[in-house]
């Protein structure tokens, strides 16, 4: 029976490897969603503080004449 276990042991290993292969491309494609979607909350971010800064800057402005 030990001929059998050492024979196929090969096999058992490469299955476990690709069954860590698939959970790892899982994982990576998670985690590039998830990186994805931080790049972009970060451009909002700083369109929301441009936005911010030029609003800001009409608030402090005076007016020069009467129209």
């Amino acid at each position: 029976m030990k001929i059998f276990s050492f024979i196929f042991r090969p096999q058992y290993f490469i299955r476990e490897l690709q069954k860590e292969n698939n959970a790892l491309k899982f994982k990576i494609a998670e985690l590039t969603d998830e990186n994805e979607s931080l790049w972009d909350m970060l451009d909002e971010i700083k369109a929301a503080d441009e936005e911010a800064a030029s609003y800001k800057s009409l608030i402090g402005a005076k007016p020069i004449g009467e129209a």
